[in-house]
């Protein structure tokens, strides 16, 4: 039991392991015990360099900023809101830019993509109410993870063949929708459904789709992956359940833009 409770830990804080645990550890963007990270204090339409690891640096100018909801402080750095189809420009990293590290576990970095040329949609963090045709992006280093985390990680695949062998899955109430393969969970938890797809990365990495209900009994999909391409960082968007069908454009755009904006090539 204690097993079981260590493993949904894992799931809820840490957040689900979309690699193959035999994955060597990425390095910190730094050794130092005393990394300062950075405090986002950017503007719509400034310049900006952040190192998330050692193979992801982004650099670009920042988008819209200005609708953020009243009562909202920011809480993680957030490049902004662009619509789904932004093409940025190609940048390259030069000798004397100064990279900003954003590799804060705890503040990852964040920016929105919307959906069907919705406009003015309002800003707040990642877990707070989702609008529709939203979704919020992060960017996550978990490299200084507990090594407890990396001792108990699972691939997407291995955790739902767990829940399966504990009888955790309601095989009754499971489809297969958008290709994804969607299985309904059996726990004391307000998550209603698991769902397995693969990320349009150049691995094609599967990941963990969770579909459940927020506070506000609002349905929303959370979604992280992680890749070899990016060692040690997590990818993850959330949206409203009524862009389900709309996930395959969401993953792809999300791919497309870190591939240009970043300049660790």
């Amino acid at each position: 039991m204690n097993y079981i409770k260590i493993l949904i830990l894992i799931h809820c804080i840490a957040i689900c392991g979309c690699t193959d645990s035999t994955e060597s550890r990425s390095k910190p963007l730094s050794e130092e015990s005393d990394i300062e990270y950075y405090k986002d204090i950017s503007k719509q339409g400034d310049l900006v360099i952040w190192g998330i690891s050692s193979d992801l640096t982004i650099k670009t100018v920042v988008g819209n900023k200005k609708n953020i909801e009243q009562g909202i402080v920011l809480t993680d750095p957030f490049l902004g809101q662009y619509p789904i189809d932004f093409m940025p420009k190609v940048k390259i990293l030069n000798d004397n830019d100064k990279i900003e590290k954003v590799s804060d576990f705890q503040h990852p970095m964040r920016f929105n993509l919307l959906l069907n040329n919705v406009k003015n949609i309002k800003i707040n963090n990642f877990y707070d109410k989702n609008y529709q045709d939203q979704v919020k992006v992060y960017i996550q280093n978990f490299s200084t993870l507990d090594p407890i985390y990396f001792k108990y990680k699972q691939t997407p695949r291995e955790w739902i063949n767990y829940l399966t062998s504990h009888k955790f899955i309601k095989y009754e109430n499971s489809f297969k929708k958008f290709d994804l393969e969607c299985y309904s969970i059996n726990l004391d938890s307000d998550i209603s459904y698991h769902c397995l797809g693969h990320a349009s990365d150049p691995y094609n990495s599967e990941f963990l789709m969770k579909i459940n209900k927020n506070l506000t009994d609002q349905i929303v999909v959370t979604t992280e992956v992680e890749t070899p391409l990016y060692p040690n960082v997590r990818i993850a968007w959330r949206m409203s359940y009524e862009s389900l069908k709309d996930w395959k454009t969401v993953d792809q755009n999300i791919w497309r833009l870190l591939k240009v904006w970043n300049v660790k090539k």
